[in-house]
């Protein structure tokens, strides 16, 4: 089975599908859904989209490669004094560590109740994972404002233990008398000959 059904159909009958972002901000009092398009948007999954139109952007939503983790930037534009104090008075406990998740969603058939859009094809599809880090505010030279949450590809957290280190002392202290870490700091740049005959 393929993960696109309804969008491969479309293509290969001739038609032209398109797509768009959505992003799911998970706060810690609700879960905020935007897309990149006008108006709100139903999804095939039954969720609601509310959309950003050109208020709305996003950057650094990449790949990890080489083993670097982007970190991914969500803005929103045009916002009145009340978001403003908001994101700066209620981030630490509303928003920071929380997940936003960015998804693509095909599109390519006509809606005939609303002839300035076109039907969602398929799911929306999960492309990137972040946890948000911290708002930056900016005023532009016309009174404008806007909001940036910078979020850190969960990728990111990839070689950190949980809560833990790799050392003798931290397993002394969870497990006495283990000595599975006894000789981890004597192996640091070690160079060892394999097989030694």
């Amino acid at each position: 089975m393929s993960l696109f059904p309804e969008t491969i159909a479309l293509a290969l009958a001739g038609g032209k599908p398109e797509c768009a972002n959505l992003v799911k901000f998970d706060f810690a009092s609700e879960t905020v859904r935007l897309w990149t398009g006008h108006g709100p948007l139903e999804t095939n999954d039954g969720a609601l989209w509310l959309g950003t139109g050109e208020l709305g952007g996003m950057s650094g939503i990449e790949q990890a490669v080489n083993g670097q983790a982007p970190e991914g930037t969500f803005t929103l534009s045009a916002v009145d004094a009340d978001i403003m104090r908001l994101a700066r008075d209620e981030f630490a406990e509303e928003v920071r560590g929380r997940i936003a998740r960015v998804y693509i969603q095909f599109f390519g058939v006509d809606d005939p109740d609303d002839p300035d859009n076109q039907r969602p094809l398929d799911n929306p599809y999960p492309v990137w994972a972040g946890r948000m880090l911290t708002p930056t505010f900016a005023f532009d030279a016309g009174g404008e404002r806007s909001v940036t949450i910078s979020a850190e590809s969960l990728f990111s957290l990839r070689s950190r233990p949980r809560h833990a280190m790799y050392t003798d002392r931290d397993q002394q202290h969870r497990f006495p008398g283990d000595r599975g870490f006894e000789f981890v700091g004597s192996l640091v740049n070690k160079v060892l000959t394999w097989p030694d005959w």
